[in-house]
C-alpha cells in the first residue's frame, strides 16, 4: 500500500473512478461509432455513380 502512495505526487487528489459501463462506452462504443461514420461517409463519397444516358444534344455520333 505504500508504494501506491508514494507515486501520487503532491497536492495531486484523483477523481472518482469509471464504472464498467462508462469505460466500455468510452473506450469502444465511441472509437467503433467514429469508425463506422467515417467509413460510411468515405463510402458514399467514393460509390460508383450512375451512368447518365448521353442525351443527343451532347454528344456527336
Amino acid at each position: 500500500m505504500q508504494f501506491l502512495a508514494s507515486t501520487v505526487e503532491d497536492g495531486f487528489v484523483p477523481g472518482p473512478g469509471l464504472s464498467v459501463a462508462q469505460t466500455v462506452f468510452t473506450y469502444v462504443v465511441i472509437p467503433v461509432a467514429l469508425f463506422s461514420v467515417i467509413a460510411l461517409l468515405s463510402w458514399i463519397a467514393s460509390a460508383p455513380k450512375e451512368e447518365k444516358k448521353q442525351s443527343s444534344v451532347s454528344s456527336i455520333n
